[in-house]
């Protein structure tokens, strides 16, 4: 109750904050292609930003013109834009060369009378964690080249969910997955589909022996319970909604306390934990939602230390 009451509170402050700026879709559209262009040409000079701007780069508080600001050389193929004109928030995923490298990148900014006042970014990078999802998610990204057509169908006007809705049903897949019992799934289209940095992690072909995670749907794989070794998803915050398109972009923490030895399955069956030691994933969670139900989710995911916070954030 209390989660679902910040959620709405958080949504609706961001709206109100924004009734007098006039900066609509094609404006934070603009906004995103000058950050990119300006990223790629590692002078943010040229950008429209406030005196007191705000960047973080995976969670860390940095000085403007650090981090990948150094390093990024020119925008890759694959591009996906959220826009929530109502919170001036404009959300991006998509693939940006480093170093000769691809990698994938979250990617949100705040823009209040016309200037840019926050930047919060995820890179994914190749070397963050050999052998990790991470390893190669900017490559296998860029080779998609462009989004599922899903997460660019213009809802009708008369269709679309409001903003306090939206955030729901998107914060019930938090719900559903911290501490799973198979109990308390969220409510997914059988054609749900979940990539993360790249993977597709629902409805892969089954391997023979044991259960298969990856080759069950969104709802089944909530409703199996295989999910009780994620301790906490915490710090949750919804700041990019897009009433246009259905979609939801999300930053939250995934806890893995590395106490769970055993997973109880809902069909009666004992595996071993996936996870054995603290671990935690730092998330930006894009949900395209129709009709009251979720249907397509698109995740960059990076390790962090456990227990971490964003600087600025998550205060």
């Amino acid at each position: 109750m209390l989660a679902t009451a910040a959620v709405g509170w958080l949504a609706a402050g961001a709206v109100s904050a924004r009734a007098s700026d006039p900066c609509g879709r094609a404006c934070l559209e603009k906004h995103l292609d000058s950050f990119l262009a300006a990223l790629t040409a590692r002078d943010f000079r040229p950008l429209p930003l406030a005196r007191d701007v705000r960047f973080t780069e995976n969670g860390q508080a940095l000085r403007l013109g650090d981090g990948i600001w150094r390093t990024a050389s020119a925008c890759g193929k694959y591009k996906l834009y959220v826009i929530d004109a109502d919170a001036g928030q404009a959300g991006f995923i998509g693939t940006v060369i480093e170093n000769g490298t691809p990698v994938l990148v979250a990617l949100r900014v705040k823009v209040d009378e016309q200037l840019i006042t926050e930047i919060e970014m995820i890179v994914t990078r190749p070397n963050y964690r050999p052998g990790g999802s991470e390893a190669a998610a900017g490559k296998r990204m860029e080779a998609v080249g462009a989004p599922r057509p899903q997460f660019l169908r213009t809802v009708p006007a008369g269709e679309r969910m409001s903003r306090e809705d939206l955030t729901r049903v998107a914060n019930s897949y938090f719900t559903g997955l911290a501490n799973d019992t198979g109990r308390n799934a969220a409510p997914f289209w059988d054609s749900c589909e979940r990539w993360e940095n790249g993977n597709v992690t629902t409805g892969r072909p089954r391997r023979t022996g044991g259960f298969d995670v990856l080759a069950l749907g969104c709802r089944e794989q909530q409703e199996s319970g295989f999910f009780s070794f994620v301790t906490a998803i915490r710090n949750r915050r919804f700041p990019v909604v897009d009433r246009e398109r259905g979609l939801v972009l999300s930053f939250v923490f995934f806890d893995h306390n590395g106490a769970v030895p055993e997973l109880h399955l809902s069909n009666g069956t004992t595996i071993p934990s996936v996870v054995n030691a603290p671990l935690t994933y730092h998330i930006a969670e894009l949900f395209q939602i129709r009709e009251g139900r979720i249907d397509q989710i698109e995740a960059v995911c990076n390790t962090v230390p456990y227990g971490m916070k964003s600087d600025l954030w998550d205060r």
